[in-house]
């Protein structure tokens, strides 16, 4: 009653009368949605349709936003093939700074203490993740996910200099940027295919010609600098073990270029 009337009446009743006509499945509706032509378009935009729809009432064109903060751990613990895909179960308690939960707790009750998970279970998908009200998952929480204080109907999204020192700082993405790195040092590839890969399996596209290049200068740059006890300290981060006979030169350089491709905007961002 004080909302503006839908753009696309008709298309929103054919999709609620094939919803029905397909036994009310949310899952096959979900996955019509995000398989059609209209979702999967681009975000870069003509000057015609952005005169014609410059706020994209019509979808002329994709939206562009940076996905959800637990889809952004999701993405860096699948491409780095960490990611554990077991559905269901207990939440799980991954990295956290030390002292956090123990600085803003009374000292009583089960949840006084952070008792960080192990194995497996620290790779389980952001969406399992344990959140305690009063002192929320860090890394979720600068990505703006809820809280869970009050519902929300729609979550911020901000951008703060933070986010950019998670990527950068977080152990889940440097140990996943070790553990990509030395998945590709164990290929029989050259440097190039190497840095290709990473890059498909990150940003899901292949890098141009200029961006290859300064990948590639950047790893060669960084392996002519690189030294033993500064790799040592590079590679100390997480629990994955690391493959015993792999250089530890060349996986910490390696590693510094898969962390790198993880802090481009376009790898956290729909476009």
């Amino acid at each position: 009653m004080q909302g503006e009337l839908p753009s696309h009446p008709a298309l929103l009743d054919w999709l609620a009368v094939d919803f029905m006509e397909h036994n009310w499945d949310i899952k096959r509706l979900v996955k019509q949605l995000v398989t059609s032509a209209t979702y999967r378009q681009s975000a870069v935009v003509t000057k015609e349709k952005l005169a014609a729809d410059p706020d994209n009432i019509l979808l002329a064109r994709g939206p562009r936003y940076r996905i959800a903060a637990e889809l952004i751990r999701d993405l860096v613990l699948s491409s780095s093939g960490l990611l554990n895909t077991t559905l269901g179960g207990p939440s799980v308690k991954p990295y956290q700074p030390a002292g956090l939960w123990e600085g803003a707790t009374s000292g009583r009750g089960l949840l006084s203490v952070y008792n960080q998970d192990h194995g497996k279970d620290l790779y389980r998908r952001g969406m399992y993740t344990l959140i305690k009200r009063t002192v929320p998952p860090p890394s979720l929480a600068i990505f703006d996910a809820s809280n869970r204080d009050i519902c929300e109907v729609k979550r911020l999204r901000t951008n703060t200099p933070l986010q950019a020192l998670v990527m950068m700082n977080d152990p889940a993405v440097l140990e996943a940027s070790r553990v990509l790195a030395a998945r590709l040092l164990q290929e029989n590839s050259n440097t190039k295919e190497k840095i290709i890969k990473a890059f498909r399996l990150i940003v899901c596209r292949k890098p141009v010609e200029r961006e290859l290049e300064l990948l590639t200068n950047y790893y060669n740059k960084q392996l002519n600098s690189m030294e033993e006890s500064t790799a040592q300290k590079t590679l100390a981060v997480g629990e994955y073990p690391i493959p015993e006979k792999e250089d530890r030169k060349k996986l910490a350089v390696m590693m510094r270029l898969v962390s790198t491709i993880y802090n481009l905007e376009e790898t956290i961002t729909k476009s």
